[in-house]
């Protein structure tokens, strides 16, 4: 939630295309972390370990960290419906947060 409301808070100063963009890559970062995430650590904790495709004790070991890995790398690849709606929900967020800037912005102006 951080990082949308740091998109959304208008720090900075960028295009809308920015905005939309890192919106679409936050929403991905999430959906990857909260549902891929959580699927390979319930996939890895099943009980379907075999005696062949196993890595054995480095595999246990460094396991979590391949796991995030894959989460975020699937988070990027998009096309989840999840991402998606929170583009569509926040993305008008952004759209009413920068018209008002705009609007700011020229009464600033006017002023001087």
């Amino acid at each position: 939630m951080l990082a949308i409301d740091s998109i959304t808070s208008g720090a900075g100063r960028e295009s809308q295309e920015g905005k939309a963009g890192q919106l679409a890559e936050t929403a991905n970062m999430i959906a990857g972390q909260l549902f891929y995430g959580t699927l390979l650590k319930q996939l890895r904790s099943s009980e379907l370990k075999g005696e062949y495709g196993h890595g054995g004790r480095g595999e246990e070991v460094f396991q979590a960290q391949l796991d995030e890995l894959l989460a975020i790398r699937a988070g990027e690849a998009g096309g989840n419906g999840f991402a998606e709606s929170v583009v569509k929900r926040y993305g008008r967020r952004v759209e009413a947060l920068e018209a008002y800037e705009r609007k700011q912005q020229a009464t600033e102006v006017r002023q001087w």
